[in-house]
């Protein structure tokens, strides 16, 4: 057998891995989010709580009608700041509620695809962001003292 139909086998193999296995489109965003994530000069965010883990405390009984999706309760730490997020489902997309305990210079919602939403937060460190796509996001913030934070990466 020559490398020439070694390739052709190989090429044949990933064509019928791929029809019958396709990679999911969230490892994909997940992947390219990883690589993303290689910022060292940004501090990430501690998660503190989070309620879909049943050992944070955070759980809570859902206050919408049946079939409705419940939202995620998350808290970070970090840069001196605490931020409490929720994460609700709104149409086909996401609607990202937060609140600063400390202050915030700038914020952003950045998204798995490499784009990223500017964020207005209020006095109160209060803020809201509507229709983020589906995908993996995260959040970027600069504390008072100039510390540039990310959280992890949230796949909701």
């Amino acid at each position: 057998m020559s490398d020439h139909d070694d390739d052709l086998l190989m090429a044949e193999l990933r064509r019928i891995a791929a029809e019958v296995d396709p990679v999911p489109p969230g490892v994909i965003e997940a992947a390219r989010a990883a690589i993303a994530t290689r910022h060292l000069d940004h501090e990430l965010a501690e998660l503190i709580a989070d309620s879909a883990d049943a050992d944070s405390g955070l759980l809570f009984e859902s206050v919408r009608g049946p079939g409705m999706a419940e939202s995620r309760l998350l808290t970070f730490d970090g840069g001196g700041v605490q931020v409490d997020v929720d994460l609700a489902p709104m149409g086909p997309g996401l609607r990202v509620i937060g609140q600063f305990t400390g202050a915030v210079t700038e914020c952003a919602v950045e998204r798995g695809d490499g784009g990223a939403v500017e964020v207005a937060v209020d006095e109160l460190g209060r803020f809201v962001v509507d229709g983020v796509p589906p995908g993996p996001i995260r959040l970027r913030y600069r504390s008072e003292i100039g510390q540039l934070v990310r959280t992890a990466w949230l796949v909701p």
